[in-house]
């Protein structure tokens, strides 16, 4: 039997690209805000240090889910072959919503 293109494997390859567009658009967005709250020119108090504190760690936590976003699939496009029977790819195609 003939082995053709994988369509998940399409599927993933295309899915991380469009991941990786969106890491780049949103990477960033809170670093501005952190560096603005850590400089101290836009809200001075004791309550001010304490709510930059917390925009920082929530920067962190933001950033590493972000990130985490591609290291899923990526690991999924590892796992699945480039190939696969004609039969597995008709499959595919139905699974998800090519046919």
């Amino acid at each position: 039997m003939a082995e053709v293109t994988n369509p998940l494997h399409t599927y993933l390859t295309n899915l991380l690209a469009r991941v990786q567009k969106v890491q780049e658009r949103l990477g960033k967005r809170l670093d501005r805000p952190a560096a603005n709250m850590a400089s101290g020119k836009v809200w001075t108090s004791p309550t001010a240090t304490e709510w930059g504190s917390r925009l920082s760690d929530q920067r962190k936590a933001y950033n590493s889910a972000l990130n985490s976003l591609d290291e899923e699939v990526s690991a999924m496009l590892s796992r699945t072959p480039e190939k696969c029977s004609e039969e597995e790819a008709r499959r595919w195609e139905i699974r998800l919503g090519m046919r």
